[in-house]
């Protein structure tokens, strides 16, 4: 009888067991090549293509604001009235008018709206006039950009004292005196019966 051919190595078992390898090859392969695709030489992921935006903070410079005029309550004399306090001459003051500085108030205005951050109040620098004269010591300071009043208290020294203040946009400021303290005598010199104040210096960011 004839002699039925052997089968080929692809029909028999070994021949699909190594088409199963190669394919299983070929998809690594594949997948290795997708991988390299989206991922950079060094084996590290590429960035993402989104972009991201990056915030620059400019930082506030703040410098001394100088009001242009200051009204107040009432003055001693013309020797003594209240635009003494922007002038920068140490050896001027402003004195109300013998009232202790019941009732006592400032008004600073300024030629353009102005960012105040802090007020610095000079009493009288002279010792002797320093002692015999009332000084500031309750305030409330307002502005007219703020609707909420900033109080606050200074100690009886004749030392330069920096108050913070809170206003975005103002034109005006506004310091009346609360309490004060006491005049004294000194030698056989009797006290004043008025509040002194020598400086008001005012920092900030003009806008």
């Amino acid at each position: 009888m004839p002699i039925a051919a052997s089968p080929s190595s692809r029909s028999s078992a070994g021949g699909r067991a190594l088409g199963v390898l190669a394919a299983v090859v070929l998809v690594v392969a594949l997948v290795a090549l997708m991988v390299n695709i989206f991922r950079g030489d060094d084996g590290t992921a590429l960035p993402e293509t989104s972009s991201t935006t990056t915030t620059t903070t400019v930082p506030v410079i703040v410098s001394e604001i100088f009001p242009t005029s200051v009204k107040a309550s009432s003055q001693l004399s013309d020797r003594f009235g209240p635009e003494n306090l922007i002038d920068g001459d140490p050896e001027t003051r402003w004195n109300d008018d013998g009232l202790r500085g019941v009732g006592a108030w400032l008004e600073f205005t300024f030629a353009t709206p102005v960012q105040i951050t802090e007020i610095e109040f000079q009493n009288v620098t002279d010792d002797e006039a320093f002692r015999r004269n009332y000084k500031i010591q309750g305030y409330t300071i307002t502005v007219n950009d703020l609707n909420v009043p900033i109080s606050g208290r200074l100690v009886n020294s004749n030392e330069p004292q920096r108050v913070r203040v809170a206003s975005v946009e103002t034109y005006t400021l506004r310091i009346e005196v609360t309490t004060t303290h006491l005049a004294e005598p000194v030698d056989n010199n009797p006290p004043f019966d008025e509040l002194a104040l020598e400086e008001v210096r005012f920092f900030g960011v003009e806008k």
